[in-house]
């Protein structure tokens, strides 16, 4: 779906001279084309286009790894064993490849594009068009690469800390080797602060989102707002931190105790509310100056959609830019890409020419989070995981808590759906053309609330909490669902309802990971995780199901399903549904097939299922929410309708080990009670410490070799 008006020039830094000894894998293009690449801002925006080239694959190894399947929403489809990345996802139980390619990979693309960002700025700054542009204070396509080009260095280098903690850090051009020879690693409050003032400096002279054809595929200064913000948040968060590392004159708060093996801590800085003011400062700018960037907060397709939550990735789908987007990573029709492959819903077709082709399904979501935290009425529920896989032959399967991958590991999410697509693509699988977004304006108003409540102003948190929730729920559930469960709550019951409501907004995002690490709450969050699985899987041993005590909701060992015709329940019923009509009860024929909603087949591919030997297309589904004795007249009355009896919460407890005890499993139950802190960093890879001449050394208790 990309839509970057750049053509990249073939002999631009696609010719790089890489250093012999560049033991920071940076990459330098040669300074010979520097003059010729800024004569203009033309020659300039081409040269920009190859980082955002670069932008594709950038952070999606480690995302794929570890963000997006690692908290308490989020996880992995496979056996645990299965699988080497399980092992950095679930805090190393056991020691992992320093090496491991997604690692150094990610590393890699990081300071490329730093490196390669630091050359377009010292040519920038020294551009006479450039200087007379901020002379004079104007807003032009000059100061605007400017800023863009700064937006890519700071966001990689927030990438870095986040995977890496304290890294190495330059704002200038490497051309040499011997540029590298004394450069060691920084603290990453000089990292976070540095990257601050510069982007600040340089946002006042950017287009907001929508200003001179700036869109979301493109680093505006409505984002780069937000990444102050983001920064500034990051470094007002907890995160492990080394003992054996000089952090300077910064002082610290600390949770749990120190681990003299690992050499770590787990603190924030004892300022973290002044950082925590810069944030909110600069996100209240996002909310308050947007551009053309907003909040979605109707659904104009009618009242058989009534979910302006799933309009935002219905755009997606649509191959268009979301309004609610800050930034999307941009794709094109035919380009490798994991959306919605990875992180949608699965599909158990070929690799080519399938209906729709194979969606592997990386990202999974927890059966707790599914049943034990969305309320009744939350639209969003259906929207973020869903109960049934695409067969890849057109029509509808069941999903199993097996693992495995396809229709196989448990409650997939349901974000972005092939089915969905406004023009599905059928002919090769990775090739979508579905754009990654990054960042949404639901995201920012939630951070914003946090940093908000954090530094005191339980208002303006109200504010921002309310307005992303309000759209979650109909109009008959504001009072009691919206403003009776906000009003109340103020101090540490603010910000932990704010910490959930992102957990709700944004499951199977990958952003939840890093939340938990960030409020301090990482341990008690997985130590919760690990106690509510269990909890369930014991029920639903004894008793056949279990109930959670926050939303009422049942999953049971069995479920009764059968292949049904829309057009024989109700002709109006489209075989792809949307949202689930308010206060449809199960005597309503269309229950079965209506709930849980935003499932379903393609409308479009009705000539294709026309000419497949059966029917069977949707499923109809009773029991998913209630218990049913299987030995029961109701269990009797729905066999005898055509129902078979499905294993659903049986395969959780045939598989007891993967949605328990291998839940994070290099953070027992003993670290949480001893106070160990969460060990989620990665290595660095060892090419960077044997050519470092000693200056970068290996932290957190990984291998150095």
């Amino acid at each position: 779906m990309k839509k970057l008006i750049y053509i990249t020039l073939a002999a631009f830094l696609i010719v790089n001279t890489a250093c012999d000894k560049d033991y920071l894998d940076v990459q330098a293009p040669s300074s010979v084309d520097d003059d010729f690449v800024f004569a203009s801002t033309d020659e300039a925006q081409k040269v920009l286009a190859s980082m955002y080239d670069l932008w594709h694959d950038l952070d999606k190894r480690l995302f794929y790894e570890t963000e997006s399947v690692g908290s308490d929403s989020e996880c992995h489809p496979e056996n645990y064993a299965s699988q080497g990345r399980h092992i950095p996802e679930g805090l190393f139980a056991t020691e992992f490849n320093i090496n491991d390619g997604n690692s150094s990979g990610t590393w890699k693309e990081c300071y490329t594009i730093i490196n390669r960002c630091n050359i377009m700025i010292e040519a920038l700054e020294e551009n006479e068009d450039y200087q007379e542009s901020v002379s004079s204070g104007k807003t032009n396509d000059w100061t605007q690469l400017y800023g863009e080009t700064l937006a890519a260095r700071a966001t990689a280098y927030k990438l870095l800390v986040r995977y890496f903690g304290d890294v190495p850090y330059f704002d200038y051009a490497i051309r040499t080797t011997e540029q590298t020879d004394s450069l060691g690693s920084s603290s990453r409050d000089i990292i976070y602060e540095s990257e601050i003032a510069a982007l600040k400096a340089a946002v006042p002279y950017m287009y907001r989102l929508g200003e001179n054809g700036v869109t979301a595929e493109r680093f505006s200064g409505t984002y780069v707002d937000a990444l102050i913000g983001r920064l500034a948040f990051d470094a007002a968060g907890y995160q492990l931190r080394r003992t054996d590392f000089d952090y300077g004159n910064v002082t610290f708060d600390q949770i749990g105790k120190e681990n003299d093996t690992w050499k770590a801590k787990y603190v924030r800085r004892s300022d973290w509310q002044s950082m925590m003011a810069i944030a909110k400062e600069h996100y209240l700018k996002v909310v308050n100056n947007p551009g053309s960037a907003y909040l979605i907060e109707s659904d104009e397709r009618g009242e058989a959609f009534d979910n302006p939550f799933q309009r935002n990735f219905q755009y997606l789908m649509d191959l268009q830019v979301s309004p609610e987007s800050l930034f999307e990573c941009g794709y094109t029709r035919g380009q490798n890409s994991d959306f919605p492959y990875s992180w949608g819903r699965p599909s158990g077709g070929g690799g080519k020419n399938a209906y729709p082709c194979k969606n592997y399904g990386q990202g999974r979501i927890y059966a707790s989070y599914y049943y034990g935290d969305f309320i009744e009425g939350d639209k969003r529920r259906d929207v973020t995981a869903c109960v049934t896989a695409n067969s890849g032959a057109a029509s509808e399967r069941l999903i199993n808590f097996t693992p495995g991958s396809r229709e196989k590991g448990g409650l997939a999410q349901n974000k972005l759906d092939e089915s969905r697509f406004a023009s599905p693509y059928t002919t090769k699988q990775r090739n979508s053309g579905c754009n990654w977004q990054q960042l949404r304006m639901a995201d920012v108003m939630l951070d914003l609330a946090y940093a908000s409540a954090a530094t005191g102003d339980d208002a303006t948190a109200k504010t921002y909490l309310k307005k992303v929730r309000s759209r979650a729920f109909s109009a008959a559930d504001q009072a009691e669902k919206v403003d009776g469960y906000i009003n109340p709550l103020s101090g540490q019951a603010l910000l932990d309802a704010i910490a959930f409501e992102r957990k709700l907004e944004l499951g199977g995002e990958g952003k939840t990971r890093w939340d938990m690490t960030l409020y301090g709450t990482m341990p008690e969050r997985i130590k919760a995780l690990r106690d509510r699985q269990i909890e369930m899987v014991e029920g639903l041993k004894a008793n056949g199901y279990y109930t959670f005590p926050t939303t009422g909701m049942t999953i049971s060992n069995y479920i009764w399903t059968k292949y049904v015709k829309m057009s024989d329940i109700d002709e109006s019923l489209p075989l792809l549904t949307t949202q689930t009509p308010e206060g449809i009860t199960t005597d309503d024929p269309r229950y079965p097939v209506l709930v849980p909603g935003w499932r379903g087949t393609s409308d479009l591919w009705t000539d294709y299922i026309s000419t497949l030997p059966s029917d069977s297309v949707n499923i109809a589904i009773r029991g998913l929410y209630e218990y049913i004795d299987p030995n029961g007249p109701v269990a009797a009355a729905l066999e005898a309708e055509g129902y078979e009896k499905s294993d659903w919460g049986s395969n959780i407890v045939a598989n007891e080990g993967q949605y328990t005890t291998d839940i994070f499993k290099g953070y027992p139950d003993a670290y949480y009670f001893a106070g160990e802190p969460p060990r989620y960093m990665r290595a660095v890879p060892y090419e960077t410490l044997a050519q470092s001449n000693g200056l970068i050394t290996q932290g957190y208790g990984h291998a150095s070799e």
